[in-house]
């Protein structure tokens, strides 16, 4: 079984990505947003635009985790989710103390759903994947 420790060390260049990318989140969140800068309501008209930005920035950091960690077991895959859910929840406690940003549960909330659906979808690849070819398998072959 692979360790969280042994996929940084072996890999370490896989993390530049995921790190990059976290910084920009992070400083996309903590800026004055411009006015009137996002339609109103996404697609499907379900929820506003900023709720898909969210949960699709996560999906993002969810997908750039993982592959750092190099994440194909579930075990990895649920340290990836927390991982990413904890990090949303803590930029949002920081958007709390910006005069200019507020806490958002529905934003947490986006974030989370976005995280969660990419970690389905990792785990359904990962689990359809052969870890020693990388090729799709049948699993009832197996």
């Amino acid at each position: 079984m692979q360790s969280i420790r042994h996929s940084l060390r072996e890999w370490p260049g896989r993390t530049v990505p995921a790190i990059v990318y976290a910084g920009i989140v992070f400083a996309a969140s903590v800026v004055n947003p411009p006015s009137g800068g996002q339609p109103a309501v996404g697609p499907l008209g379900l929820v506003g635009a900023d709720k898909w930005v969210h949960a699709i920035a996560y999906a993002v950091l969810t997908v750039l985790l993982a592959y750092a960690l190099w994440a194909t077991t579930f075990r990895l895959l649920v340290v990836v989710a927390v991982v990413a859910s904890v990090y949303g929840l803590g930029i949002e406690l920081v958007q709390s103390a910006l005069p200019f940003r507020t806490f958002d549960r529905l934003d947490a909330a986006a974030n989370t759903l976005g995280v969660l659906v990419a970690g389905l979808v990792l785990w359904v690849v990962s689990w359809c994947l052969d870890e020693s070819s990388g090729r799709w398998v049948a699993r009832e072959s197996r």
